[in-house]
């Protein structure tokens, strides 16, 4: 049973229970299981406070269409080419940057350690710099990949094997 229907068992028990302490089990539990979902939490505390029953189903009713859950996106302004452009440039100024330091730290001994960097993704440049929309712009555009966690890098592009 997942949560959303432990909540409609829940409230489907509230409306035929008859005894008052059981009720107010059943809207404690209500209140505790609706607080961990993205639900208004005004609307919530309205419905709890004022125990209405109805208001309460159509809360339910949204959280179990599958839509109700999905983060609602904003539409993605229209970049120019130029200024997608000129955020994949940084971006690639930034990755070969971090790789170069990667590559040349300095430990105890008298020389750098001399392996190459195994960075694919960084953090892009932050909002100071750019609009952040425009990472997720190049990611529509197929400039860039996604690799999660506020991370991106350049696509991955398979290397023609040497051996024939």
């Amino acid at each position: 049973m997942n949560l959303i229907e432990k909540i409609r068992d829940t409230e489907t028990k509230l409306r035929s229970e008859t005894n008052p302490v059981r009720q107010m089990e059943a809207w404690g539990m209500l209140e505790r299981l609706l607080g961990r979902l993205p639900v208004d939490k005004e609307e919530l505390a309205r419905v709890l406070k004022e125990r209405d029953s109805i208001g309460l189903d159509v809360m339910i009713s949204r959280l179990e269409d599958p839509d109700a859950l999905k983060p609602k996106e904003e539409p993605l302004p229209e970049y120019t080419q130029a200024e997608l452009n000129e955020a994949l440039r940084a971006f690639r100024h930034r990755l070969k940057f971090k790789k170069l330091d990667d590559e040349s730290k300095i430990s105890q001994r008298d020389v750098t350690t001399g392996k190459a960097a195994n960075i694919d993704s960084i953090v892009p440049p932050g909002a100071s710099e750019f609009d952040p929309r425009v990472w997720k712009a190049l990611v529509k555009a197929g400039m860039l990949e996604d690799a999660g966690g506020g991370f991106f890098r350049e696509p991955r592009r398979d290397k023609p094997s040497l051996r024939g």
